[in-house]
């Protein structure tokens, strides 16, 4: 053996002495088996819209309402008072801000906000609430009888607590009092306003109001959209209102979505979807429409109830596609044996065992695999459990099983 030979040898002896002292040495990477939830999801801005009836003047002037934002009301329900004709300017201005004033003290909901001094107007809400209960019993209404039942619970008690008018009710007396002179020195015709329509009141006007049809929406386009855009950014109100009355049941999410996106939908199905980071809901896809353009129109309907959906225009949503939750599995650590899939796992006395998995879902960098996957019974082995502890590099080990 010529000494040249003699050297190469000499260092692959020493290569293999390195690479098997290093590997005996190499360090057990573990990562413990974990349940976790991961979407399929995709994120965009739109335009909220629904069944919107506004509640139109024949000519201007002041509106005084007598319910709060956001308050439900029934068709035909006094809302507040027109105040038309030769209007003084400044006595218009200091009413506006007596009104704000009441406003802003006003905490509770809807019928609550008649403090407990008030007498005469509990007893007048007290009749009302009656009259509109015995009437939507007659028609069958049983959810806004049910919600009428409630109000007047509400006022009874506060009949009960007249004499113990808090500082808060003191002063909604004097506001209250402040107001009415202000409206008796205004001058101009009175008239009463009533809801258009049930539903909940809104004072803001934003020029998309109006009695949106679902076969409108099926035909929507990026067009539309973006006619809604420059409306809703113009701020101007084409119609003669003080608010709106919005529909309480349905609500229909329209934006544009880049076609990749859009593609992963089909009209008719049910996904879920959140609105400003809520809660995720169910909703339906009710239309997708391309056009020349890399985006679709896409439209989501759902009668689910998300807090302040109802008062949204524009929001940012989530639509999650599909929904997995299973054990985490980095992707590193899956190994196949004897035809089956599977990672090894991490024992006492560092001994490791091949265990089987069913892949749910597969990223770059993990896998969601079936928690308490039961293996068919021709596998030799046990499934993944949690909190097993897997060997992310196997190869460093020698004691499979």
């Amino acid at each position: 053996m010529n000494k040249k030979i003699r050297i190469i040898l000499f260092i692959l002896i020493i290569a293999t002495v390195i690479s098997t002292a290093s590997y005996c040495s190499a360090p057990y990477d573990t990562e413990a088996s974990r349940v976790i939830t991961v979407r399929n999801s995709f994120t965009g801005s739109g335009f909220i819209l629904r069944q919107e009836t506004p509640v139109e003047f024949t000519q201007g002037g002041v509106f005084e309402p007598s319910v709060k934002e956001g308050t439900r009301v029934s068709k035909g329900s006094p809302l507040g008072i027109l105040i038309t004709g030769d209007i003084d300017p400044k006595l218009v201005s200091e009413l506006e801000e007596v009104t704000q004033r009441i406003n802003e003290i006003k905490q509770a909901d809807g019928i609550s906000d008649i403090y407990s001094s008030d007498e005469a107007r509990i007893f007048s809400a007290m009749k009302s609430l009656t009259a509109q209960i015995r009437q939507n019993t007659v028609d069958g209404n049983f959810i806004d009888a049910s919600e009428c039942i409630f109000s007047l619970a509400t006022l009874i008690e506060k009949k009960h607590s007249i004499d113990n008018g808090s500082a808060a009710d003191q002063l909604l007396v004097s506001l209250e009092a402040e107001k009415y002179n202000l409206e008796q020195q205004i001058g101009g015709v009175r008239q009463e306003i009533y809801a258009p329509a049930s539903g909940y009141y809104y004072a803001s006007i934003d020029g998309l109001e109006k009695s949106i049809t679902e076969q409108e929406l099926l035909l929507i386009t990026n067009s539309d959209i973006d006619d809604y855009s420059k409306s809703y950014k113009n701020g101007k109100n084409p119609i003669l209102a003080s608010g709106k009355i919005v529909d309480t049941y349905t609500w229909y999410l329209a934006a544009s979505v880049p076609n990749e996106e859009a593609q992963a939908l089909s009209v008719g199905d049910i996904v879920t979807i959140s609105v400003d980071e809520s809660s995720f809901v169910s909703a339906t896809v009710i239309a997708i429409n391309s056009d020349t353009t890399e985006k679709s129109a896409i439209v989501l309907k759902s009668d689910k109830n998300i807090p302040g959906i109802f008062e949204k225009r524009t929001a940012r949503f989530e639509v999650c596609l599909a929904e997995h939750t299973g054990l985490y599995v980095p992707s590193a650590a899956v190994r196949v044996k004897d035809g089956i899939t599977g990672v090894y796992v991490m024992n006492t006395g560092n001994n490791t065992t091949f265990k089987c998995i069913n892949i749910l879902y597969e990223s770059d960098e993990y896998l969601i695999v079936e928690n308490n996957y039961i293996p068919p019974e021709d596998v030799p082995y046990s499934s993944l459990k949690t909190h097993d502890n897997i060997l992310v590099n196997p190869e460093v080990s020698r004691n499979d099983s």
